[in-house]
């Protein structure tokens, strides 16, 4: 269905016979524009050669023809929307949004500039941005490019939604081949995001009928291929291939994978492979007009050869004919890659303390400043080269600080990628190697919506409410621990402690938080001792030691917590005499001192609480009545919970320490929605301790918080309560039974 502009077509109504009187008279057409250089006609068999360049994937000649008609009959925006196609076929993204730019500045609703305004949007990496454009184009003019473009931006958007809509289609629609290119995408895909190899299966099925219904597609052909060559079913590849370039042999599509396939397989031997590839080469050139786009196929895959003479010249006349453009910034930003992996190589081979890794620091930092003087075509790579430039600097020694501050700016301004980094690792670096403290918390402030909206779609990754929400937990924790030591890096101790200790009330294991919350209390020690309060300074580095224990403690190997520990020994003793023994004890230190906090934690006045009667999982009725005589944990979660989640492995080796004891009864009370996900949970975790199911009951008993686990001793009184995660839960829940054991035994 073609869709035109208002400038497009004749005028229609009362004014034709005037505006043709008008023309006559005065020898002119229309409304005094140019005489057309095409015909009706023309006009059509154009958008099929478009179309038939899209099935063949000859974006190369493609793009220059629509240049040719786009400037013959600008006006028609199925015209444009179709060469702007040809231009994503490039990656031109900018040149794409001003086709839709150019539709839709006349006619603000066209579909076919929704269309390409979509793509443009799909280009520049905004899938979500691209679904809520295209899907209005779809709706005001169902068209299969639309459609392709519909499932495309939703399959990288949401899966799942994808698939529904590809369900909804009607038949008819399902039929179309670009419909059917993108259900055999997204069935491959499937196997992937649902864990399912079988989908592998259908996907080839729905290449191979759109082979057989379409056999002038060249995607057919290339998809299968690929299926084929990742099988080294190389015979079959070949087929494939052959078909492939028959019907397209000017695509560069279609030849790389060629080249590929020829290079990287057994398929030949050795020694005749770049000859093979090089024939084939030729043979590309020969069928399609040299362009940017073709001479960066043919460079990179002289790179993949190792052919860095030949790679070399066609980069160089890339950037000799546009250093502005597309490819030349392909070529610009392949350099500093090479830097990067070379880089990583060298760490490998020699370390980060090796005279050749130094060296290779600077070559780095280097090569990202030249690339970001460069005239580059947009801001698609810039923030990667910006990741690159604040990692070289901050291994140097010294730090550069002000490059630092500046390039961990550019990384917040432009990097999206790796937001755990942009907006957690690199903050902290700018708060610890340069005086900007304050400005690393703005960014990572501003950083949050976004890593947020990423968090949210890694959901679907997650079996249950509760190990999503520990996720979400973490973040915060580490979002808190930045901001905190900002804050203290900054001169604000007591903004800076308070925030660090909401970190570890969110998630009390965060090393990070651990040391940086021991540091604080470091120097509160110090601001005491200064003031001649020695006993609170005491206080205060026992805190210190505490905290780097149970840092320590979390996790073992390279951890600021051991030195920052080493430290305070040998601070607190004047020397190192005697620290080996010491950190050969601190488990059992640290042992001790918890045993000693649980212990001292029992309820001041302990009451007792609501009965109930409680069905288990199985049906079976459970009467608080009769733990009477029995030492009884109740323990109250939820498959939502996080930190539920996070302790229940030690929480089924508790219940296993006590499930024999007949002094001792040991219930779990969920607080989930369904039977079903309790038991699904449990299955999944092959735990098998026993669930009892909330009817409600916790509103009534006052339960608030989760996890809340009550000890209760013999005569139905709580004497320990704990609230949230326990991260030694199975030591420190037995502390408190055998406490309970021993002042009430039995007579």
């Amino acid at each position: 269905m073609a869709t035109r502009s208002r400038r497009s077509g004749p005028k229609v109504g009362l004014l034709l016979p005037l505006v043709v009187f008008t023309g006559a008279l005065l020898g002119a057409c229309g409304d005094g524009a140019a005489p057309s250089d095409h015909t009706a006609e023309e006009l059509e068999a154009a958008k099929a050669e478009l179309r038939d360049h899209a099935r063949l994937r000859t974006f190369e000649a493609g793009k220059l023809f629509g240049e040719e008609w786009v400037e013959r009959a600008p006006d028609d925006a199925e015209l444009r929307g179709l060469y702007a196609y040809q231009l994503v076929g490039w990656g031109l993204s900018k040149e794409v949004r001003e086709q839709a730019d150019a539709i839709l500045s006349d006619d603000p609703g066209n579909p076919w500039g929704i269309y390409a305004k979509a793509y443009a949007h799909l280009l520049d990496g905004e899938a979500k941005l691209a679904v809520e454009t295209v899907r209005e184009a779809w709706e005001a003019s169902p068209q299969p490019e639309f459609a392709f473009l519909y499932l495309r931006a939703l399959a990288q958007a949401d899966f799942n939604a994808s698939r529904e809509l590809l369900a909804s289609f009607d038949e008819e629609t399902r039929a179309w081949p670009e419909v059917l290119r993108m259900k055999a995408l997204i069935e491959s895909q499937a196997r992937y995001t649902l864990d399912d190899p079988t989908w592998a299966d259908t996907s080839r099925a729905t290449l191979a009928e759109l082979i057989e219904r379409f056999p002038n597609h060249v995607i057919g052909y290339t998809s299968l291929a690929n299926e084929e060559y990742q099988a080294r079913r190389m015979d079959e590849w070949t087929t494939l291939i052959e078909t492939a370039l028959e019907l397209a042999p000017g695509s560069g599509d279609v030849r790389s994978q060629h080249w590929r396939g020829l290079w990287s397989s057994e398929l030949l031997p050795a020694e005749e492979r770049q000859a093979a590839v090089e024939a084939s080469m030729a043979a590309y050139r020969e069928a399609s007009p040299e362009t940017l786009e073709g001479l960066h196929t043919i460079a990179s895959m002289y790179r993949q050869m190792e052919d860095e003479e030949r790679a070399v010249e066609l980069e160089a006349r890339i950037v000799e004919s546009d250093p502005g453009s597309y490819h030349a910034m392909l070529v610009y930003v392949d350099e500093t890659r090479r830097v990067g992996r070379e880089l990583f190589e060298i760490y490998q081979k020699h370390g980060e303390d090796s005279p050749e890794y130094r060296a290779q620091l600077e070559t780095m930092r280097e090569a990202a400043y030249r690339y970001l003087e460069r005239p580059l075509y947009s801001d698609r790579f810039t923030g990667g080269v910006y990741l690159d430039l604040y990692q070289a600097l901050e291994g140097m020694d010294p730090i550069p600080a002000e490059e630092l501050a500046e390039a961990i700016r550019g990384t917040a301004k432009y990097e999206r990628l790796n937001p755990h980094i942009t907006f957690g690792q690199a903050p902290l670096a700018m708060i610890d190697h340069t005086p900007y403290a304050l400005e690393a918390a703005d960014i990572v402030r501003e950083g949050m919506p976004i890593m947020l909206d990423r968090l949210m779609e890694s959901r679907d990754r997650y079996d249950t409410e509760g190990e999503f929400d520990q996720l979400l937990r973490s973040f915060l924790s580490d979002t808190y621990d930045v901001i905190g030591w900002a804050y203290f890096k900054a001169g604000h101790t007591d903004d800076g402690r308070h925030t660090l200790e909401r970190a570890l009330a969110i998630a009390e294991s965060n090393r990070d938080a651990r040391y940086h919350v021991g540091q604080v209390y470091e120097e509160l020690a110090a601001e005491a001792e200064k003031e001649g309060d020695t006993e609170t300074a005491v206080t205060w580095l026992d805190r210190a030691e505490d905290s780097y224990i149970a840092g320590f403690g979390a996790s073992r190997g390279e951890n600021p917590n051991e030195a920052a520990l080493e430290a305070l020994y040998e601070s607190r003793n004047g020397s190192r005499a005697g620290i080996e023994e010491y950190l050969a004890t601190l488990d059992e230190r640290d042992r001790i001192r918890r045993r000693d906090r649980i212990l001292e934690s029992r309820v001041e006045a302990a009451g007792t609480y609501e009965p109930f009667v409680l069905a288990r999982l199985d049906g079976e009725l459970v009467d608080s009545a009769e733990l009477e005589g029995k030492i009884a944990v109740l323990h109250f979660w939820g498959t939502w919970c996080g930190p539920c989640v996070v302790e229940m492995p030690e929480y089924q080796k508790f219940d296993e320490r006590y499930r024999d004891d007949a002094e001792v009864a040991v219930l779990s009370i969920s607080n989930d929605r369904t039977n079903e996900v309790i038991e699904d949970y449990l299955a999944k975790n092959d735990f098998d301790f026993t669930v009892l199911v909330d009817d409600d009951y916790v509103t009534r008993a006052g339960v608030g918080a989760w996890p809340t686990t009550w000890f209760v001793d013999r005569e139905g009184y709580i004497q320990f309560v704990k609230i949230g995660t326990a991260t030694k839960l199975d030591e420190e829940f037995s502390w408190r039974v055998e406490a309970l054991r021993e002042e009430t035994a039995s007579p």
